[in-house]
């Protein structure tokens, strides 16, 4: 049986590659999305930031500097998304989840 929510969300991991010097660092955390219609989040006008606006909506795992727990908020999550690595971040991981299955190299 296929069961369809009227407004549906889920979690799922995010693995953010941070750059640091002479390579990366994986750091994770979990991300709340909206599933929107891929008509919807898929029009030409919109540009990847704001398709992450519109899918991100919560998160856990995601703290500061002296790891205290940042909340989430419309703000901060903008400015996470002004970070390139985690913008492709948690659209990856997004498309990854609504399609089934990882994407090959």
């Amino acid at each position: 049986m296929l069961k369809i929510a009227r407004n549906p969300e889920f979690t799922h991991d995010v693995t953010v590659r941070v750059p640091v010097d002479g390579g990366f660092a994986d750091q994770k955390f979990k991300a709340r999305f909206r599933v929107i219609p891929w008509a919807e989040l898929n029009v030409f006008e919109r540009d990847a930031d704001e398709q992450t606006r519109m899918v991100w909506v919560g998160w856990d795992g995601i703290v500061d500097d002296a790891d205290v727990p940042i909340p989430f908020s419309d703000s901060m999550r903008d400015t996470l998304i002004s970070l390139p690595f985690v913008r492709m971040a948690v659209l990856n991981a997004y498309v990854d989840a609504v399609a089934g299955a990882k994407r090959g190299n």
